[in-house]
């Protein structure tokens, strides 16, 4: 018979908490975050941003561990964590997701963890040439376009599988499935303790040289200047709320693993807003002054237009390619994003390790074999069907977006209403070194949970549709683009369909493992506690369906297209925002490093 795996444990809380910081740090932060907000409004971005911080970021990283904490008594594994409150099929279903969220994004995620190897590789070795030499900038663009869409094999099906960005993604699976494999302490838990200060010393590095750069205040404007009218929109409201969601990793069930380690007398409440305010510190202060500041300052306002995968990897290379000495700074750039990467997909992976282990009693070495072949055969066809970024972008959707929100909704609800938010702040504030204001549980059990369904609702209505009839082959065909024949929109269509299939086949697959583990364990519960939760979600489905049908959503006009007409230098409002929000997110940070100082032998 194998023998269990032997019990972990973190060694020390800043471990636990860099840990937990990494895998939040990721592209968001430097890539999606300034691009959101320049799209949004630019600096007016920032209220509803730090109002979705403080209804939506700290509630749930603050319930996902205490919640952690109180199901680690029942083991360590998502759906152990959750036998203390719910029983049947909801714990199955709720286990099946939590375990199945981890697992799906880090098959993509690695992928394009690759591309930022790759593109440090690049830069190191001088093998990128973007620069045709006669000055010309949209040739420069269109030279970085095509090396990006060539490296990922984006411009036809099969050829990232044949290109260098296939052993670049190989030697990403060995260095995350190698720290894995070291454990918690050993593996993720040092890593992240090297990783996170170089990182940070890296982003300082790239910061200093971009604010040095003559002109740089121009780039500054068109990110921190705020566009007033643009807080009238829905769009940009929901929008910072979903950045807040991404950006902590909300939904992935992360947190609540790692926390489940934790002894009761230890700290989870410092320890959770420590967590959160090193990874919004990395966002606005890095995030928010390098990435459109820079490729304003080089680029113009085409720098904007960029999607994130495009402000990354085919903007900001082209600014590197104009900067004096940009090779040098790209390689360190593309190294820093690296950096994020890695340690959040290593992150991804704990969840699953766990699972495996827990609930089949497997070894570290056995479990850790088994999700390497069953996470690379499932990335290859993310690879291998690359054109356009198509199984991508489903997947990233489905399992990126839809699922984690449904994640995150759902523990609120359980901390709120099964467990009930009064009870879980007390059972919170044991061995607290920091204490939530009296009154914050009532917006853990009413305002967090409204805010999450009524912004996922929003999102939902707005973006659904479009990714519904993506699997329709009638519907590709009779839309297809200029250039795209009726045979490749059918093909495309058809990809959409078995990345959506293959996900419900991978959470059926999960699902009958979280029951195969579950049997003989589970407590008596009281039935009438699981009728909240569905009781909740059945109205929230059947009101968005409601809106869905009779109020179709038509795309309105981009706030970005009317953002050119603010001031190009930077205006009072606009360095206002811009220190504030530097100031808050750094003494917030400021406040958790004394506090955690102060109380480090707790």
């Amino acid at each position: 018979m194998t023998k269990e795996p032997p019990k972990e444990s973190w060694k020390s809380r800043t471990g636990l908490i860099l840990t937990v910081a990494s895998g939040a740090i990721g592209l968001g932060n430097f890539l999606r975050f300034p691009g959101q907000a320049v799209q949004n409004g630019g600096g007016a971005f920032l209220l509803p941003y730090i109002i979705s911080f403080i209804l939506v970021g700290i509630p749930v990283c603050i319930t996902e561990w205490v919640m952690g904490r109180m199901g680690g008594e029942q083991g360590h594994s998502f759906p152990n964590l959750f036998r203390a409150y719910l029983s049947g099929v909801p714990l199955r279903l709720l286990g099946a997701i939590g375990v199945t969220i981890p697992l799906l994004i880090y098959v993509y995620y690695v992928f394009v963890e690759a591309w930022c190897l790759a593109y440090a590789f690049d830069f190191v070795t001088g093998s990128i040439s973007l620069n045709s030499g006669n000055g010309d900038l949209n040739s420069l663009i269109q030279n970085s376009s095509n090396h990006f869409h060539t490296l990922v094999g984006a411009k036809e099906n099969g050829s990232a599988v044949q290109g260098k960005i296939f052993y670049a993604t190989l030697a990403c699976f060995l260095m995350n499935f190698i720290l894995v494999y070291r454990g918690i302490a050993k593996g993720l838990e040092v890593f992240a303790k090297i990783a996170v200060p170089s990182m940070l010393i890296c982003s300082v590095i790239v910061l200093v040289r971009v604010l040095t750069l003559d002109n740089i205040e121009l780039g500054l404007a068109q990110m921190w200047n705020p566009d007033w009218s643009a807080l009238g929109e829905a769009k940009v409201w929901i929008s910072a709320a979903g950045q807040i969601f991404f950006t902590l990793s909300a939904g992935f069930g992360i947190a609540l693993v790692f926390s489940s380690y934790l002894k009761k007398e230890n700290d989870v409440i410092l320890s959770s807003v420590s967590a959160a305010s090193l990874n919004e510190f990395v966002e606005v202060a890095f995030g928010g002054m390098i990435t459109i500041p820079v490729a304003f300052l080089f680029l113009g306002l085409s720098a904007t237009s960029f999607g994130t995968f495009g402000m990354g990897f085919i903007a900001l290379p082209s600014v590197f390619a104009l900067m004096p000495g940009g090779s040098f700074f790209g390689a360190i750039w593309y190294f820093v994003l690296f950096l994020a990467a890695l340690t959040s997909s290593v992150t991804m992976l704990q969840p699953v390790i766990v699972f495996l282990e827990e609930a089949f009693h497997i070894r570290r070495r056995t479990s850790s074999f088994i999700l390497f072949l069953f996470t690379f055969g499932l990335s290859f066809p993310i690879l291998y069907f690359n054109k356009n970024f198509n199984a991508l972008d489903q997947a990233d959707f489905w399992v990126g977006t839809v699922l984690i929100y449904i994640l995150a909704t759902l523990q609120i609800l359980i901390f709120g209403w099964v467990i009930g938010a009064k009870k879980g702040l007390e059972e919170g504030h044991k061995g607290a070194q920091a204490h939530l204001p009296k009154f914050f549980w009532w917006v853990i059990q009413y305002i967090t949970p409204a805010f999450l369904l009524i912004v996922f609702g929003m999102f939902l209505y707005q973006n659904l549709g479009s990714y519904i009839n993506k699997m329709d082959v009638d519907w590709m065909i009779a839309n297809a683009g200029p250039g795209t024949n009726p045979e490749e929109a059918g093909f495309q269509a058809l990809i959409s369909r078995y990345v959506f299939l293959a996900i419900i086949a991978v959470f059926g697959l999960v699902y009958l493992l979280v029951h195969l583990s579950l049997k003989g364990k589970e407590e008596s519960k009281d039935k009438s506690t699981n009728k909240v939760l569905p009781i909740f979600l059945g109205s929230f489905i059947l009101i968005l369906a409601f809106f869905m049908n009779i109020f179709p959503y038509k795309e309105t006009a981009s706030i970005k297209a009317t953002f050119g007409s603010v001031s190009p230098e930077l205006t009072l409002d606009g360095a206002l925002i811009m220190w504030v929000s530097l100031g808050l997110v750094s003494l917030l940070s400021l406040y958790c490093v004394i506090k955690l100082f102060r109380t480090r032998e707790a």
